[in-house]
């Protein structure tokens, strides 16, 4: 199956194994930020689909943690800097073998009005939100080329797409990993790499609880409102759809963000479509 969808020979209905279509049995995988929030629920999903993980985390109790519950290897280390991914290959390479992709959940925001973000927060955001995924994508792409192909998810934002006056520097950003995400994919596709990205909305973190509760009810509301569904998200639910972009399901599917917001950025921004 691996050779045939690396070729232009039709499949026949009769020899495609759907069962295995959304497994990742014999792939090993790195998730980037494993030990709490997304990077959690998706470790756990993606072990739940057979894959072998490899759990990473700057938080020494995080990715103890995810070591322990999945018994997989992992490895504190900070991927902003590029000491801290060298490290990381370095660990890979003595320690892992092969990889079949990686799930890059890192990220932060820096909540400021813009008269009074510096060009300090400015250059943190897009460290930590975006400078670490060229480091990565840059190390860790070939090694997965080498292992014969895989499948790589960064974690973008819906506020990709929009300003946010509370955050000015997230966006941008996020922004330009989206762009970067197509930049990998055109220059891996050859070599069976797929790259792609989820764009969650609002989720219901542990700090988006505490933000909700200080805000109070009308408000919150308004939030949970905004999404066609009227509710905020599940984590695994992005991690669902992480699994499905590693999946062989998702084979024909690179250099795309895949919006996983409840249908909130569907909404009129306009506001001609409000109902009275």
């Amino acid at each position: 199956m691996h050779q045939a969808v690396r070729s232009n020979v039709p499949v026949a209905a009769a020899d495609v194994e759907y069962g295995r279509l959304l497994r990742l049995d014999g792939q090993r995988i790195v998730v980037l930020g494993a030990g709490s929030g997304i990077g959690e629920h998706t470790s756990r999903m993606l072990a739940s689909m057979g894959a072998e993980l490899v759990g990473v985390d700057v938080d020494p109790a995080g990715a103890e943690s995810i070591s322990r519950i999945l018994n997989c290897p992992s490895l504190c280390v900070d991927v902003t800097s590029e000491s801290g991914v060298a490290d990381l290959v370095k660990f890979i390479e003595d320690e892992v073998g092969e990889v079949h992709g990686f799930v890059d959940v890192v990220g932060r925001t820096t909540p400021k009005p813009l008269a009074e973000f510096t060009l300090a927060d400015w250059e943190d955001d897009f460290r930590v939100n975006t400078r670490h995924a060229f480091l990565l994508g840059q190390a860790l792409c070939p090694l997965i080329a080498r292992s014969g192909g895989g499948s790589i998810v960064f974690v973008s934002s819906s506020w990709s797409q929009y300003a946010s006056p509370s955050a000015p520097g997230y966006g941008p950003a996020k922004a330009a990993l989206n762009t970067w995400i197509k930049q990998l994919a055109a220059e891996y596709g050859p070599a069976g790499v797929r790259v792609n990205g989820v764009a969650p909305g609002f989720f219901l973190t542990a700090r988006m609880v505490e933000t909700l509760g200080r805000i109070g009810r009308t408000a919150a509301e308004s939030i949970y409102n905004q999404a066609l569904l009227e509710r905020l998200g599940q984590a695994y639910e992005v991690a669902g759809t992480i699994g499905f972009l590693l999946s062989p399901a998702a084979g024909y599917i690179t250099g795309s963000l895949i919006p996983v917001e409840g249908g909130a950025t569907s909404r009129d921004p306009l506001g001609f479509a409000r109902r009275d």
